[in-house]
């Protein structure tokens, strides 16, 4: 096997197109956004930054979704990256899920050990590493 292969393949009839449902959440942002910023929906400030003094690993989002919205990317990177990230690719999975599951073909990837060990790893490693940029910058 190469380091990484991708293959289409037809998709078993009845599978679900799982990356446009995790991704469906993300047409919700906008009507969050505008309830945050007519006060319509208060939100309270994060009780572990409270407590303990330092951001918790979420500390920023709001912000940073809200200046992503406005079309702000390097200020919302500014925030919160890990955030801006995870929109990023649930909308190009999503949109990669809806297209392949309207074509009836599945997108099916594989990887080395050592390929999947290591995006693993660096899954793993994201929050704390966005929770140390956090701290840092006293988000």
């Amino acid at each position: 096997m190469s380091v990484l292969s991708v293959k289409v393949e037809p998709r078993p009839l009845g599978k679900l197109p799982f990356g446009a449902l995790l991704a469906l959440p993300l047409a919700m942002l906008p009507l969050g956004a505008w309830l945050v910023e007519s006060d319509m929906m208060v939100l309270a400030k994060c009780s572990f930054k409270v407590l303990i003094g330092i951001p918790c690993m979420g500390c920023g989002a709001t912000r940073a979704t809200l200046n992503l919205l406005h079309g702000d990317v390097f200020e919302a990177l500014s925030f919160s990256p890990m955030m801006v990230f995870v929109y990023f690719a649930l909308l190009i999975w999503g949109i990669g899920s809806v297209v392949s599951y309207s074509t009836g073909k599945r997108l099916k990837v594989e990887a080395a050990n050592w390929l999947a060990w290591s995006v693993r790893s660096a899954l793993i490693a994201t929050p704390f590493l966005n929770w140390f940029y956090l701290i840092a910058r006293q988000i």
